[in-house]
């Protein structure tokens, strides 16, 4: 785990180089609209081979507040993939995540194969967030969002309703 402050320029580079191998058309930068509190990074002897995000937050759901940990960019390079490391990244943020009491893992996923896998579901809805476009505020977004996965880490419920990301969508 890494704090991202501590990251240097010659690791960003290597950072963004991952993203945009992964995410083709990737903003030309380490990060896609904000940076992550830290990052997990897995290294191969020189070479980046898997990377996530987190950002650590609280938000509104459906009228009750949960501490989550947000997962940002979770990607392995396609040389480095079948080797369990995304499995690895999400237990290692859970067993962090259930040591620090936080409520819930949350990401947006395009294809959830993986984190059904590791017991997370769907959990589509109506989602705010603050929208951001090239390092400004745009405007406050509420829509459904199909893509809202969750994965609870106490006895706490999930509940219906608006879930309020309380900022940006990471």
């Amino acid at each position: 785990m890494k704090t991202e402050h501590t990251i240097t320029s010659p690791v960003r580079g290597k950072i963004h180089a991952v993203l945009d191998e992964c995410f083709p058309g990737y903003p030309a930068r380490s990060y896609f609209k904000q940076l992550p509190h830290w990052r997990y990074l897995v290294w191969s002897g020189e070479e980046l081979v898997a990377h996530m995000g987190v950002d650590h937050r609280m938000i509104n759901n459906g009228g009750t507040a949960l501490q989550v940990f947000g997962i940002v960019d979770l990607c392995v390079v396609a040389s480095a993939r079948s080797r369990g490391l995304a499995r690895r990244l999400l237990e290692e943020l859970e067993e962090l995540g259930r040591r620090c009491e936080i409520d819930a893992v949350v990401l947006f996923a395009d294809d959830p194969r993986l984190y059904l896998a590791a017991g997370y579901r769907q959990a589509p809805g109506i989602v705010k967030w603050l929208m951001l476009n090239e390092h400004e505020s745009i405007g406050i977004a509420e829509r459904p969002v199909a893509e809202l996965m969750v994965k609870m880490l106490n006895e706490k419920p999930w509940n219906p309703g608006t879930v309020d990301l309380l900022g940006y969508m990471f």
